[in-house]
Parts: structure tokens; C-alpha cells; sequence
């Protein structure tokens, strides 16, 4: 093949990631040869011992078309022929598919790492912040009396489903297409259980053509991360706007100043985190317009889609880590939510919904007399709803009507079921780390899983 041309399909340089991976893949494969009679034990001792030693490592070029390819070359340099018998009953095709979910779960599991030490950064800030003044904003205008907690907790929730996305993503994933070999398998009757037992797979691909040819797990896999990274977007764009406003400030780590304005801090970190999330985004939209008009089974244009997965892997993590980091030195500003609670009247609703239910007013003539109170007498609408109340034969206490405008105690009357009451924050927090509990019992278990799996191939005197 011309050089030019080897270049442009090689994989050699995106397969680096999935290097040990196709040293497992081959060891299951082996064992799983052996099993069938296919190749004798002095063979099967042979190459596996030959595979344990390429774990360390093996050269790479993109002159071999592949990680495979440049795995068997290697092979062959330490064993001799019997590096060939690693292509028997198995193709590129399930290889690589195989490696590739192997190599994902990993990365997986790296990912909701990350994600349950944020939510676990928000919830210990909230902890610190369950009677932070604060306040809500709808439209980007003042809209309601809150805490830093209720604020805060909002994305710990929206983070605990993306969990749920990823976790669902790794059941995807977790699913073996070894033994499928080109497309329809081999004359060789490998068991494909055992292959993917053998790797820690919960079970196979059913069908070899949709073994080989399925990538819609990376897809679930990039549509989990981006909706991590809508949410990271989210709250960064809240923390820049919150930071302008003054609600909020940053460490000196994740601000940066101005080339010409000394006097300014640019919450930067949340403005790239902001802007990141829309790389991810696109990952999966290319993704699966590589996709979308493929015949089945395989095509070489599958390989493009790799790079995709793993660069929205190494993205997403690196998103999670520095927000967390963020989050942890994040400072409220109760005195500027006070004022701007204040001068917005966040608690007009407050007062329509109070003279509602003590006068008998139907709400929304209730919330007619307050907006047009506000219009006309703007700070001071509570004289100007005194009178209006009184041209309706109503004598409404001023103090009453006073004390319910106050933010400040607005907070503890909202005790809605996930409002912002201090005791409904502390409730969400504890319903937050059992949740939490649960997600880290799942990392723990299939993290030993896959330990033990690997350790198994590795140890278990093969040879």
C-alpha cells in the first residue's frame, strides 16, 4: 500500500489506548482456542506466556496498519510461528470491538469516579451553605428568596442522573463480541461464554454480524458525557453569571486577570469549562453520522469513531476535576443577595399568595393588586397594596404584610418538598449520599471484577 495511503487508515497511533486491552482479548482467545481443541497446551502455555510478557509493553507503527497487527509482529519476534495461531477463529473485526468495550468500561468507571467527587464537592459546600442567603433567578431576572444549598443542590441532583446515564452506558458496554470473528464466526466451536467470562463480561453480543458492526455503545457511552457536560456548562455559566453579579467568588486558582485591566478577575476556568462541552457535544453527533449510512457488518470507517470516545473521555474528566476544584473554593456573597433580593422584590409572591389566603382573594386577581402595586409605588408597594386591600373593604395589617416581604424570612417559610428550608437541604443531602453510597458500592465491585479478571488471565499458571 502506498505510504501515504497506509498513513490515512492506520489506527496505530488511537490504538496506543487500547494497547493491554488486545493482549487480554488475545489471552481469552487463546485459552478459549485450546478449549476446542484447537491448539495444543504446549501452544496455548507458549503464547500465553508470550502475551503476560507484551503486557510490559510492544512497539506500535502505524506501518503494521494496527494495534493487532503490530501485537502478532511482536508476538511472533518472542515465540516464533505460533504467533500465528492468535488469528485463528477470530478477526480484527471482534477484536478490536472487543478491546474496545474492555478498554471503555475502564475509562467508565474512571469517568463516574469523577463525577461522584463532585457531586461529593457540591454537597459538602452545601453543607457549609444550608442558610446562605441566596436567591433564585428566572430569565436571569431576581425571581425568589433561596440558600446556597438549594442552589448547589439542584446540580447535585442533575449529576446523580447523569451517573445513571454512564451506569446504564456500562451495561451497554459490557457485553462481549469475542468469538464472532470476521462476521459469522468460525468452523472452530469457540465458546464464546467462556471468552467472555473469561474477560469479566457480563454476557455476549448475541448475534455476529451485530457483534462486529455495533458501536451504539460508545454513542451511550459520549450521550452520557454530554450530558455531564451540559450540566458542567450549566453551572458554569451560572458561575460566571453569579461572579458579574458579585452572589459568589472564585479562588485566585480559577480566575485569571486581564493583559491591560489590572483590577479585573475572569472566572476563565468557568468560561473553558463552558466552552468544552460543546467539543463532547460534537463527538457524538460525528459519531454517529459515521455511523448512519454503514451497511452491516464491518467497515473500516468504524475505527474513526474510536478517537471520538476517548476524546470525550479525556475532556469530561478533566471537566469534572477542575468544577470540583471550583466548587470547593466558591465564597457567597450574602450581603450583595440580600440587596439585589431586596431591590428585585423577590418576595412580591410571597405577598400575593399571603393576602390570597387570608383574605379569600382569588390568586390571580391577588397577583394582579401586587404587580400593579409594584408598578406604581415600585420599593414602597406594600403602602400602595394597604390601599388597595382598603378600597375592597379590607383593613390589612402593615406589619404582616411587611414582615411577609422580607426575604430573609421568606426562606423559612418555604418548606415545600425540595424548597429551599434548611431542613429540606439537610434532607437532600442525606438523600444524596445514600445515593452516593450506592454509586460507590457499583465502582467498587466492578472495579474488582475487572481486577480480578485481568489478574486471573495473568496468574492462573497457564504456563
Amino acid at each position: 500500500m502506498d505510504d501515504l495511503a497506509l498513513r490515512i487508515t492506520s489506527s496505530a497511533e488511537a490504538d496506543r489506548r487500547i494497547q493491554n486491552a488486545v493482549v487480554y482479548v488475545n489471552m481469552a482467545h487463546v485459552v478459549g482456542l485450546y478449549n476446542a481443541g484447537a491448539i495444543s497446551h504446549e501452544v496455548m502455555s507458549k503464547l500465553m506466556q508470550g502475551l503476560s510478557n507484551e503486557l510490559s509493553g510492544y512497539p506500535i507503527s502505524y506501518q503494521d496498519e494496527d494495534v493487532h497487527m503490530s501485537l502478532e509482529k511482536d508476538l511472533a519476534l518472542k515465540v516464533g510461528l505460533e504467533a500465528g495461531f492468535i488469528g485463528l477463529a477470530k478477526s480484527r473485526n471482534d477484536q478490536v470491538a472487543t478491546a474496545i468495550r474492555l478498554q471503555l468500561r475502564q475509562e467508565l468507571l474512571g469517568v463516574m469516579e469523577n463525577v461522584l467527587s463532585l457531586i461529593e464537592a457540591i454537597t459538602g459546600k452545601a453543607s457549609e451553605s444550608i442558610r446562605t442567603f441566596f436567591l433564585t433567578f428566572t430569565h436571569l431576572q431576581p425571581a425568589q428568596a433561596s440558600t446556597g444549598a438549594h442552589w448547589l443542590l439542584s446540580y447535585a441532583w442533575s449529576f446523580l442522573r447523569d451517573l445513571e446515564r454512564l451506569k446504564l452506558a456500562y451495561q451497554m458496554t459490557d457485553i462481549s463480541p469475542l468469538g464472532s470473528a470476521a462476521s459469522a464466526g468460525s468452523i472452530v466451536q469457540v465458546d464464546r461464554y467462556f471468552e467472555a467470562e473469561a474477560l469479566g463480561f457480563s454476557g455476549i453480543v448475541e448475534n455476529t454480524i451485530d457483534a462486529v458492526s455495533a458501536r451504539d455503545f460508545i454513542f451511550d457511552s459520549i450521550y452520557a458525557m454530554s450530558s455531564a457536560a451540559v450540566n458542567l456548562s450549566r453551572l458554569s455559566a451560572d458561575i460566571v453569571a453569579y461572579m458579574a453579579l458579585g452572589l459568589i467568588d472564585l479562588d485566585d486558582r480559577y480566575v485569571s486577570t486581564s493583559s491591560l485591566m489590572p483590577q479585573k478577575r475572569n472566572p476563565v476556568v468557568a468560561e473553558i469549562v463552558r466552552a468544552k462541552s460543546a467539543n463532547i457535544m460534537s463527538n457524538l453527533l460525528s459519531a454517529m453520522e459515521i455511523a448512519r449510512g454503514l451497511n452491516l457488518s464491518y467497515n473500516l470507517d468504524l475505527q474513526e469513531i474510536t478517537p471520538k470516545v476517548w476524546a470525550s473521555v479525556d475532556e469530561i474528566n478533566d471537566m469534572l476535576r477542575v468544577t470540583a476544584l471550583m466548587i470547593r473554593g466558591l465564597k457567597f456573597n450574602e450581603d450583595r443577595a440580600k440587596e439585589i433580593a431586596i431591590k428585585g422584590l423577590v418576595t412580591a409572591s410571597d405577598v400575593a399568595e399571603y393576602i390570597s389566603i387570608k383574605y379569600g382573594i382569588a390568586f390571580r386577581e391577588a397577583h394582579h393588586m401586587v404587580g400593579e402595586a409594584v408598578r406604581t409605588c415600585g420599593e414602597s408597594y406594600i403602602n400602595c397594596l394597604i390601599e388597595s386591600l382598603k378600597s375592597m373593604g379590607i383593613n390589612a395589617d402593615a406589619e404582616e404584610l411587611s414582615k411577609m416581604a422580607d426575604p430573609i424570612s421568606s426562606v423559612e417559610r418555604r418548606s415545600t418538598t425540595g424548597g429551599p428550608h434548611p431542613r429540606e437541604s439537610l434532607r437532600q443531602i442525606s438523600a444524596i449520599e445514600l445515593k452516593v453510597k450506592e454509586f460507590e458500592d457499583f465502582l467498587e465491585l466492578n472495579s474488582r471484577k475487572i481486577e480480578k479478571t485481568y489478574q486471573s488471565l495473568i496468574n492462573r499458571g497457564w504456563y
